[in-house]
């Protein structure tokens, strides 16, 4: 100790040596281990509440949106395809010979597309027995009566319909456009595309590409689309959403709302493209470059002077046979 004056007795020593050691860093003595330094939470009424709450969100959102086990009893595979079923095997059998219709139809109506790809693993299926199992195996589709999410296609087989193909078809015409044909086309041409393949008549040995099925979605509900004679009108009633919209994908009612009229839409202005003379030749080209509104007014025209053709188009389609309403 520095500038300490005087002796040190033996006994204050000891005390001070005592008393040093009384001083040494009690909080040295005392320092915690690292498990004794982890933070223990203790959870409150209100958090344990909030917590329970946040369970059982979970679990309905599982019970809505996870899709529920399946397993297919029948798996049956073609040159083109494999296909998952619950159905009968007849039933089975005559989606496979529907879908290799299908495949050889699209391929020679799109095959001389650069991007073409021939030589490709078999396209998967998945096809439920009905639509309760369809819907029960997959839940919250809303309106959706088939769908496709890579690499599955999902349909039931509608034994109750005259075409119990058709969902399956219009599905399977995404695929092939995604993994055949390799194409990413914009919304109005990609279900356009999708139902004009779909629509088409079915016959023992071929799909009549372009002949009418009239037992088949969109077709039935083809009433709605033009409602009056005039263009002008049906723009003002609703019955018409400008070409624009449609290819813009953009600034139209709501989906959910008008989806009828949307796929009315999108297979007749597709149907208009590649069946009437003065645009056929070209349709081939517009499907390769994706339909966007700038190809489409490069290759078709501006949508505005197309939508009067197209119009009047729709109005002799709908005087061309006699559709029956779902109800009719």
């Amino acid at each position: 100790m520095a500038g300490w004056r005087g002796k040190i007795r033996v006994g204050e020593s000891n005390a001070l040596a005592s008393l040093a050691s009384g001083m040494q860093e009690p909080a040295l003595e005392k320092r915690a281990t690292p498990t004794e330094r982890r933070w223990h939470w203790r959870p409150r009424a209100r958090e344990i509440r909030i917590l329970f709450y946040l369970l059982i969100a979970a679990a309905v959102a599982a019970w809505k949106f996870v899709p529920r086990p399946w397993h297919p009893t029948i798996t049956l595979e073609t040159p083109h395809h494999v296909i998952y079923s619950t159905a009968s095997r007849e039933q089975a059998e005559e989606t496979a010979r529907a879908l290799d219709l299908l495949y050889t139809t699209y391929s020679n109506r799109l095959g001389t597309l650069p991007q073409f790809q021939r030589d490709h693993p078999r396209l998967k299926v998945k096809l439920f027995k009905d639509r309760d199992e369809f819907r029960r195996v997959n839940p919250n589709l809303g309106w959706a009566e088939a769908f496709y999410r890579e690499p599955y296609c999902r349909a039931y087989f509608s034994a109750a319909e005259n075409n119990p193909y058709h969902w399956m078809m219009h599905e399977s015409v995404h695929q092939l456009n995604r993994e055949v044909a390799h194409l990413r086309p914009e919304k109005w041409l990609e279900e356009g595309l999708a139902t004009y393949f779909s629509t088409s008549i079915l016959e023992k040995d071929s799909l009549q590409v372009g002949r009418i099925d009239p037992d088949t979605y969109p077709v039935w509900w083809i009433d709605e689309i033009a409602t009056a004679p005039n263009l002008a009108e049906n723009l003002r009633n609703g019955s018409v959403i400008p070409l624009r919209v449609i290819i813009t994908n953009h600034g139209g009612p709501n989906l959910n709302q008008h989806f009828n009229l949307y796929y009315l839409h999108w297979w007749t202005l597709t149907r208009f493209v590649l069946e009437t003379p003065q645009h056929r030749d070209r349709a081939l080209e517009l499907v390769q470059r994706g339909g966007d509104v700038k190809a489409f007014e490069q290759i078709i025209g501006p949508p505005e002077q197309i939508q009067k053709e197209w119009h009047e188009y729709v109005q002799n389609l709908k005087k061309e046979f006699s559709i029956r309403s779902p109800g009719g």
